[in-house]
């Protein structure tokens, strides 16, 4: 049977993307920030660690946070997937970095410096979420 029989509507598509993005990429980021926070003193300094907290409570910390500006992206990429179905790798990073900037606005966290440092890597989620749609058959190629 081939794929086209089972067309998805964008409509469709879209509602899948924002709801996998709103839980995949906090799944994502809690998963990073508690390899960053074992890692030990390799990124001592960039992000002031909260040594009182257990692995679990860091990696509820991070993926509570980071369900805003997962949501605020997949809402904001829906009108391309509305339109064609898909969206570049590009939107998706800018869409990352800019949700995580307006995330920081609204729900602010103290992270000095390494505030760059954790938009680019909502960036890099947001294009790994972008490809996992992709290969699920979610977003078209």
């Amino acid at each position: 049977m081939s794929r086209d029989t089972h067309q998805i509507a964008t409509s469709q598509r879209a509602v899948w993307m924002v709801l996998i993005t709103s839980i995949a990429a906090p799944l994502f980021a809690a998963l990073i920030h508690v390899a960053w926070g074992l890692s030990g003193p390799v990124f001592d300094g960039l992000v002031p660690l909260r040594v009182h907290q257990s692995v679990g409570e860091m990696a509820g910390a991070a993926f509570v946070w980071a369900t805003l500006p997962a949501t605020v992206a997949g809402l904001g990429l829906t009108p391309y997937v509305l339109q064609s179905g898909t969206y570049s790798w590009l939107q998706a990073a800018v869409a990352g970095v800019i949700a995580c900037g307006l995330s920081v606005i609204v729900w602010p966290i103290d992270v000095g410096a390494a505030m760059p440092f954790l938009a680019f890597m909502a960036g890099l989620i947001a294009i790994a979420i972008r490809q996992m749609l992709i290969v699920g058959g979610i977003l078209k190629t």
